[in-house]
């Protein structure tokens, strides 16, 4: 399981003397609230868009679990703000308010706001409007860096689930023999959601032809951090009710791998999912891999593997990502 310090109210788009907001430090699904051992502060900096220059991390407040919630915090200004975009940066550690797939933390993953324009006077009339994404920084290797925006509401698809870290970091981490193969792949991920598994095996593999899948409401976000992180991933709208792939997918004569974090939680996709995975599989010229991030949310959800294997996809378990306690997200391969 991964904590996420998030904007339960979250910053307006432009301020002119003060900013208050109310932090949160959560799971994915916000049901539950971080307790810590002791506590955990929270850190905050400044990132001006206009020089890139970030002040130094200050320490906001003190969280305590259930006892912090619903706390309205108010957020100095940086001193040289005026008339500037900024961006909020929320953290949990002085040092960094990024994410390091490659090293497991227990600590909650930090947070950073839409710019925000500070020092412009606004009539007293006007309210403010508040900001509706957010944007976190994933780190790896010596130099890479993904950024992945999400939507503040509670749509599926347009936010960070805990598979998806958990997959990507394992990716990073514990990647399988086969991707290490000096040869371009062709992979498909399937309800990708926000994109970050495939941004980040892209990273990993620029060469490689990765296809992002997902239904259309989800494609202008999907798109939206392809094109923030100039990554070579296509999107493509493949909707597992329907009968036929999208022609990217059908010109793909041969897959390597299929990629897919958090596509159990509803089961009642599975028959619809697992008649996709076995149409791809079908209809490869070679059998691809099939890799699943998966976090156990219910036990019902176990139904997918015995469905997948009567369709001749068997999974077995080969990771597991801890995060910061709790569940850990499990790796399932269909390596043969």
């Amino acid at each position: 399981m991964f904590f996420y310090i998030s904007f339960l109210r979250p910053p307006p788009t432009s301020c002119a003397n003060t900013l208050s907001i109310t932090p949160q430090i959560a799971n994915d699904l916000r049901t539950e609230l971080f307790e810590p051992d002791g506590v955990q502060d929270i850190y905050y900096s400044w990132l001006s868009l206009a020089t890139g220059a970030e002040t130094k991390p200050v320490k906001l407040t003190t969280w305590r679990g259930e006892a912090s919630a619903y706390k309205e915090i108010p957020v100095p200004l940086p001193r040289s703000a005026a008339n500037g975009a900024w961006r909020l940066v929320l953290g949990s550690s002085p040092m960094s308010s990024g994410v390091r797939l490659d090293a497991e933390s227990p600590l909650p993953l930090g947070v950073m706001s839409m710019p925000i324009l500070l020092g412009k006077p606004q009539s007293s009339k006007v309210k403010a409007k508040l900001q509706d994404q957010i944007e976190r920084v994933y780190s790896f290797g010596e130099d890479k860096r993904v950024r992945i925006t999400e939507q503040t509401s509670f749509d599926l698809d347009k936010k960070i689930w805990d598979s998806g870290i958990g997959l990507s970091a394992w990716l990073v981490s514990s990647p399988p023999s086969f991707l290490s193969s000096p040869d371009p792949l062709h992979i498909l991920e399937l309800g990708a959601g926000t994109g970050m598994v495939s941004i980040v095996l892209g990273a990993l593999r620029p060469d490689d032809h990765i296809i992002a899948t997902d239904v259309e409401s989800a494609m202008p976000l999907l798109e939206h951090n392809i094109a923030a992180n100039d990554s070579r991933v296509q999107a493509a709208v493949l909707d597992w009710d329907e009968e036929e792939f999208p022609e990217c997918v059908r010109e793909c004569e041969a897959l390597d791998m299929i990629i897919m974090a958090d596509v159990a939680y509803n089961t009642a996709s599975f028959p619809s999912l697992v008649r996709t995975l076995k149409g791809l599989v079908n209809s490869s010229a070679k059998r691809p891999r099939v890799i699943m991030g998966y976090k156990v949310r219910d036990a019902g959800e176990r139904a997918l593997w015995a469905m997948a294997e009567a369709a001749g996809i068997e999974l077995t378990l080969v990771g597991r990502r801890a995060g910061a306690g709790g569940m850990p997200v499990e790796i399932w391969d269909s390596k043969q």
